[in-house]
């Protein structure tokens, strides 16, 4: 696995921030009424929803980074502006036009260990 850098070209000013616990339980209910349930991982893995607003230009480079550098949705990456660990996207991000400046990316990444 190759992890690489967030791109130096794309700002890192996430707003709209919201960080919480992957579900990390898996349960089975049988047709006698017993449950059963256990924990997927040794430990919670956070995930982020988030925003970006980006220039056109920064928007290019988003994307020249994620195809070509990253690997889309199966690349690891590292992020100072969300701390320490791993990180890999759980979604392709959603642009959204919101004036001629700027654009607005809306973007759910999860922890990677």
């Amino acid at each position: 696995m190759t992890i690489t850098q967030w791109s130096e070209s794309v700002n890192s000013k996430f707003f709209a921030f919201n960080e919480k616990p992957k579900e990390n339980t898996r349960q089975t209910d049988y047709l006698s009424g017993r449950v059963t349930a256990y924990q997927v991982n040794t430990r919670n893995v956070m995930t982020f929803s988030c925003s970006l607003q980006l220039t056109k230009e920064e928007l290019a480079n988003f994307w020249e980074w994620f195809n070509d550098e990253l690997g889309g949705l199966s690349g690891v990456f590292s992020c100072a502006a969300l701390g320490q660990g791993y990180y890999r996207f759980a979604e392709i991000p959603d642009p959204q036009d919101t004036n001629q400046l700027y654009r607005v990316l809306s973007m759910n990444i999860e922890e990677v260990y």
